[in-house]
């Protein structure tokens, strides 16, 4: 399922929403004052519906190697 989310979406909207995840990553613990860590899953839908206006219709939570995986491990 996930495989045929992505395909849909595109590597280059992937790769947009994975740049806007890793700010928002990097934000939240410079805010808080924590240790720069990465979660290790994405709620993909709120960065479809934020960037795109794409609402999934998944509330489930995806791996975050998922994503790097299909655009080439390159950002």
């Amino acid at each position: 399922m996930i495989e045929l989310i992505l395909k849909g979406l595109g590597k280059r909207k992937v790769r947009a929403i994975l740049n806007k995840w890793i700010k928002d990553q990097i934000n939240r613990c410079l805010e808080h004052s924590y240790e720069i860590t990465f979660d290790s899953v994405i709620w993909l839908n709120e960065y479809t519906w934020e960037l795109y206006g794409i609402d999934l219709l998944d509330g489930e939570p995806y791996e975050i190697d998922d994503l790097f995986k299909f655009i080439g491990n390159k950002i």
